[in-house]
């Protein structure tokens, strides 16, 4: 793993660019001090008949054998929601290939176009699960694998969704898939109690259907796994009758006592992505509250944050000197560096960059 990593960090600064786009931070918020270093050098190329890509929202990502993937994804191509412009979901693969240091791109390449999803990182692939388009929500499941040095997409390894759900939190605890909140309607955009599992020793039997958090119905929350355990943290409960509320709840489920607690603390976390490294919980960026979409939008949060399973609390790190995208999908390529592929950097506006952080502690 860490000759992997030490190929992809030497890719991502390769050229004289990242002089000026490589920005280190020494943190020390909580012992042991640490550094964060962030590098924006690689954004996603333009896909076929397009001058410049201007990045996805809700992409589904991973990494497989050496490989960056960035599949779907939605985006307004043709101006801002406050000018009236239609979202458009897209059907397109991104590959980068880390030795190489090239992309592919492959147009139509998912079989619907798909946004707002669920991306696990498997040693066999990424599983894609769910998302939704402009005709609703899907239960589809699919394994994005690498064949023979080309993208494969199978739907016939991992059963379909109980019913179709996107905007969802998940994670991978051990071997179990676990998925929470979500729109779980095709015609009907409102946040849910959908908890669901699936046991990928045991494929066979399919979801199952678990018990909820102890809270609102969610949707745009963020979820990572830890000490053999799935947390939860904030969203945002909206429906057709509701007034849209924020959560900045935490929660944590034990699939071993099959039981729910609610953590201590606020997480203003919505839409925001994170990941385990060390045993501790770091969440990246997020909407802390909700603003006009509108050319005035200052955007999301830069603020990266750490939570420590161990002691329970959560710890203001610093803020990165990039855009933190929502609605996207951070992808671990090290034990202790992350990968932001594009997403949305404020509301209707997406980016192309494919951010890297690293983290070390001195």
């Amino acid at each position: 793993m860490k000759r992997f990593a030490d190929k992809i960090f030497k890719s991502l600064i390769a050229g004289s660019v990242c002089l000026s786009m490589c920005m280190a931070t020494s943190c020390k918020h909580g012992a042991p001090e640490t550094d964060i270093t962030w590098n924006a050098t690689l954004q996603l190329p333009p896909a076929p008949g397009d001058s410049v890509n201007i990045g996805v929202a809700g992409a589904f990502a991973g990494i497989c054998e050496n490989t960056l993937m960035v599949a779907g994804g939605a985006n307004f191509p043709d101006g801002f929601p406050w000018t009236g412009a239609k979202k458009v979901w897209h059907r397109t693969l991104y590959s980068y290939d880390f030795p190489t240091e090239k992309w592919n791109v492959y147009p139509d390449f998912l079989p619907e176009p798909l946004a707002y999803g669920v991306s696990i990182t498997l040693p066999e692939g990424i599983m894609l699960i769910g998302g939704n388009n402009a005709d609703g929500g899907s239960p589809a499941v699919y394994l994005l694998s690498n064949n023979g040095g080309r993208p494969e997409l199978r739907s016939d390894i991992y059963p379909k969704l109980p019913f179709p759900l996107s905007n969802s939190a998940g994670a991978l605890v051990g071997r179990k898939v676990f998925l929470a909140g979500g729109i779980c309607s095709d015609s009907v955009e409102c946040a849910s109690h959908a908890f669901v599992m699936l046991d990928l020793d045991r494929k066979d039997d399919g979801w199952q259907i678990l018990p909820p958090w102890p809270g609102p119905e969610l949707g745009f929350s963020v979820a990572a796994a830890a000490e053999g355990k799935f947390y939860m943290f904030g969203g945002r409960d909206f429906g057709p009758d509701k007034e849209i509320e924020i959560s900045t709840a935490g929660f944590v489920y034990d699939p071993v006592s099959g039981e729910w607690n609610t953590l201590d603390g606020d997480f203003p976390v919505m839409a925001a992505t994170a990941l385990n490294f060390g045993g501790d919980i770091w969440l990246f960026g997020g909407v802390e509250k909700i603003l006009p979409a509108d050319p005035q939008h200052p955007g999301f949060s830069h603020m990266l944050r750490r939570y420590s399973p161990s002691t329970g609390e959560l710890t203001d790190i610093c803020e990165s000197p990039y855009p933190l995208a929502v609605t996207t999908t951070a992808v671990a390529i090290s034990d202790s560096s992350a990968i932001i592929a594009s997403g949305e950097e404020r509301p209707g506006v997406r980016t192309p960059m494919v951010l890297q952080c690293t983290i070390k502690s001195k």
